[in-house]
């Protein structure tokens, strides 16, 4: 059994084994039975087909996962981020469509350890959703059949395992996702009770201010596109193909943004703050220009690889779990 961690986020889903990272846009799109063209993987996506399998809900679908669904459908793909039950829902199609970017087997045997923000409620749920036997085609040619086998672990336990410094047993961790901020309290991996805030605020909301900002409309005669805007914030601030550069405008969108889901998250904490060891900063919100060094003031901790250590952790927990 070979063991994973699966992170299903908001902005980008990943996948993590022995044999490397996959790091995917959370974007879908199911093609209808009556749409009769070719589609082919395209930039850092997938073509899934589901033939046979426990999830008899999807048997003889097809979907465009990451890239390919933004990009075959610019105006209609779906995003993980647009519902929170998404993760519920799609899990499974944006876990297959990163399985299908892994070195390709015609066996796989799995045994996947996801997180998710609500364990105790909603991790029969995804269980339910992930596991189980799955024939599929990948790439409208390689058939592949995949048995999933799934461990759910409450969210940031992952980010715990790999950013635990010797001595820390309680933390505090802020996770700036894409949909969400996430404040939480752990001592040693439990979730302390009524620790845990979540606010429906994240790198989402920065980007669409950004697309909508009145210089950015007046600069292109027409909002931006936020996924461009999201690309653009990891490549110096630039939009597209386009000679045009929006680093002032995040300047001046950021301390709102900010106010709107950092300040409230350590206000949070403040009731605990003498009990606590440290407070990280984690997730993709957590690398953004600027961002580490404003939370730093604050006796913050921006963890290296933040965006990606939550499932790094998930994988050494799935490892032993599979030993």
């Amino acid at each position: 059994m070979t063991p994973c961690g699966w992170d299903c986020g908001n902005g980008y889903s990943k996948l993590h084994t022995t044999q490397g990272q996959i790091l995917i846009p959370s974007y879908f799109k199911q093609i209808s039975a009556s749409d009769k063209n070719d589609y082919e993987s395209l930039g850092n996506g997938a073509l899934v087909e589901y033939l046979q399998g426990d999830r008899t809900d999807l048997v003889n679908s097809k979907w465009l996962i990451g890239d390919t669904a933004e990009i075959y459908f610019k105006q209609s793909f779906g995003r993980i981020v647009d519902d929170w039950r998404n993760k519920l829902t799609y899990g499974l199609q944006m876990l297959l469509g990163a399985i299908a970017l892994i070195p390709r087997q015609q066996n796989y045997n799995l045994l996947i350890v996801p997180s998710l923000h609500d364990s105790q409620a909603f991790a029969p749920d995804l269980k339910k959703a992930l596991q189980g036997n799955h024939t599929v085609k990948f790439d409208g040619n390689d058939i592949v059949n995949i048995y999933v086998n799934c461990q759910v672990t409450e969210e940031g336990v992952g980010a715990l395992i790999v950013s635990r410094a010797p001595g820390q047993q309680k933390i505090a961790l802020i996770d700036l996702g894409h949909g969400t901020t996430i404040t939480s309290v752990f001592e040693g991996n439990k979730l302390l009770q009524n620790s845990r805030k979540i606010d429906t605020v994240g790198v989402h909301h920065l980007c669409e201010a950004i697309a909508n900002n009145l210089q950015t409309c007046r600069h292109l005669n027409k909002p931006a596109n936020p996924h461009l805007i999201r690309e653009g914030l990891t490549k110096n601030f630039s939009y597209g193909t386009t000679a045009w550069e929006f680093s002032s405008i995040y300047g001046d969108e950021l301390k709102g943004w900010l106010a709107s889901c950092l300040v409230p998250a350590w206000k949070h904490l403040q009731s605990r703050a003498d009990d606590i060891d440290v407070v990280y900063l984690i997730s993709g919100g957590a690398m953004l220009p600027n961002v580490g060094a404003i939370a730093a003031r604050q006796g913050i901790a921006v963890i290296p690889n933040s965006q990606t250590a939550n499932v790094e952790g998930l994988l050494k927990l799935a490892t032993s779990k599979a030993g």
